[in-house]
């Protein structure tokens, strides 16, 4: 009787966790937009909003909705997003109101057509996130699909579109979406030097690659956050030394651990491992190379779940990441209490990477009593670099309807520049010419750690550093010319004002501007 009520529980639950599966996460904030469309579009449990219910979040100089009349593009249940997209002919802007902070993922949809005179094969563009840059000169060719991990502490989400010069910018679909917490945290593993590394919470992200190892490709479908993870077929450099192995029904979430929100079923329960069941002796590594940008680091997460083992303790492994040695002696049942196909993830980050190519290795450890290793799934991520830029250094341009004013600073700033070059050469020709009346004042400085000797005005903040010249003598100026304008109305209340303003005697009409200059930077041999 009691066996019965145990199972019938066991079935409840077992229940309960696949219908809180199949709902997947929902996000506090959510914006998904079907670009170009005149009608909502529902993939699954989200649904796309037309274009002009989204106008809303839109800033743009020109309202232009390409439709390619195109009745599929792919073989996948989103094609018809790629069937419309919104042109951008200038610098355009989504403001999306957020209200949870934290991290949020930003993904953009790209296919090109043409639509009248706009061939989006030739669109070039750049993509900023508040000021930091997603994409640069990016000339989308093919169905393109860009993902971010971006954080958010406070105010609006903005995604920025950006022409490059005599071009023009799309998109597809867009979607904004806040993370769950646990998805990334603030810590990981340092490569080298190794150690701990803080800091991930603040930064963005950009996917690189993410891939099922000894499984096939995984819909968004299947995935609680609309993720797709490729087979790892492809990026193999020796595709004899792995095998596959699948054990979907056997994978297990621990309780404070992994979550299918990490990586789904289908990841965990798949693997490849080292095809080393003919040599008791072998002794090599199955690897897998990636194409990367140099110049950045890379958050790394490398999913495992022993789905081949028959008794713990069997499996002993090492793992490499770009030929450092990312875990050594890994003993994946010591890690989760000697249970098996129980699902498991790990983060590192690397240096930067000086090259195009990043290799992730397994191999076996020499104190394991079989060779053996595997892995069930890996995500690479790009880390923004020092200046918080994902794709090379650059300045969020001006918003529409900004033009008028940046002329207007711009305007003001050469207005003030030159006021204060011609009142600062009136200045110096003034007291120059009242030399004969004040005489030099000789100020020391120290240069080099001796002292020297300079000559200059005692309104000067500046120094005047006087050089041995076989030609000539002179003088290099060192300071600014404003402490001398702010001290322009404050002179020795002895002087009259007939010393302190230019007479008409001093007018200095007959005066060419590079006799004034002159004057400026030859020195008297004094």
């Amino acid at each position: 009787m009691n066996c019965c009520v145990v199972k019938s529980a066991i079935w409840v639950l077992f229940i309960l966790y696949l219908v809180c599966f199949s709902r997947g996460f929902d996000p506090a904030d959510k914006y998904y937009i079907n670009c170009g469309s005149s009608t909502d579009f529902t993939v699954g449990n989200r649904t796309y909003v037309s274009d002009k219910t989204a106008s809303k979040f839109l800033s743009t100089p020109q309202d232009i909705l390409a439709d390619s009349n195109l009745k599929s593009i792919t073989s996948s249940k989103d094609s018809l997003l790629y069937r419309t997209a919104r042109v951008f002919t200038g610098s355009s802007r989504y403001t999306f109101s957020i209200s949870q902070r934290g991290r949020h993922r930003i993904r953009l949809h790209f296919y090109p057509f043409v639509y009248q005179n706009y061939d989006m094969n030739t669109a070039t563009f750049s993509v900023f996130f508040q000021k930091n840059t997603l994409l640069s000169n990016f000339n989308p060719k093919n169905l393109s699909v860009k993902e971010f991990s971006v954080s958010i502490s406070s105010g609006d989400l903005v995604v920025t579109f950006t022409p490059a010069n005599s071009s023009f910018a799309y998109v597809n679909a867009l979607e904004v979406f806040s993370e769950p917490d646990s998805l990334i945290t603030n810590d990981a593993s340092r490569l080298n030097p190794p150690g701990p590394f803080n800091g991930l919470v603040t930064q963005a992200l950009e996917t690189i690659a993410r891939v099922n190892m000894g499984g096939p490709f995984v819909s968004f479908e299947n995935d609680t956050l609309w993720r797709t993870w490729v087979s790892d077929q492809s990026f193999l450099m020796l595709p004899n030394l792995a095998k596959n192995v699948s054990n979907i029904a056997a994978v297990r979430y621990p309780p404070g651990g992994a979550t299918p929100d990490i990586a789904p079923p289908t990841v965990y329960g798949t693997c490849s491992k080292m095809n080393s069941e003919s040599d008791p002796n072998s002794n090599f590594n199955v690897t897998w190379e990636f194409s990367v940008n140099s110049g950045y680091a890379y958050f790394i997460r490398l999913h495992f779940c022993d789905i081949v083992s028959t008794s713990a303790n069997q499996l002993l492994f090492n793992v490499f990441i770009d030929s450092m040695l990312a875990i050594g002696d890994l003993e994946l049942s010591a890690k989760t209490d000697g249970r098996l196909a129980t699902a498991l993830y790990m983060d590192f980050v690397t240096p930067l990477i000086e090259k195009n190519k990043l290799r992730i290795s397994i191999g076996p450890s020499p104190r394991s009593g079989y060779p053996d290793a595997l892995l069930n799934g890996l995500e690479i991520m790009k880390i923004n670099d020092s200046t918080g830029n994902l794709a090379g250094e650059m300045s969020i341009p001006s918003h529409p309807g900004s033009k008028r004013n940046v002329g207007l600073i711009v305007g003001v700033s050469v207005g003030v520049t030159v006021a204060l070059v011609i009142i600062g050469i009136l200045f110096f020709v003034h007291r120059r010419r009242k030399r004969e009346s004040f005489g030099d004042t000789w100020v020391p400085i120290s240069t080099d750690g001796r002292t020297s000797h300079s000559k200059g005005s005692k309104y000067s903040s500046g120094t005047t550093v006087v050089h041995n010249d076989p030609e000539e003598n002179s003088t290099i100026v060192i300071g600014h010319l404003s402490p001398q304008i702010g001290e322009f109305n404050h002179l020795d209340t002895s002087i009259s004002a007939t010393q302190s303003e230019i007479s008409s005697g001093d007018d200095l009409s007959g005066i060419s501007m590079s006799k004034v200059f002159s004057q400026l930077v030859k020195s008297e041999g004094r």
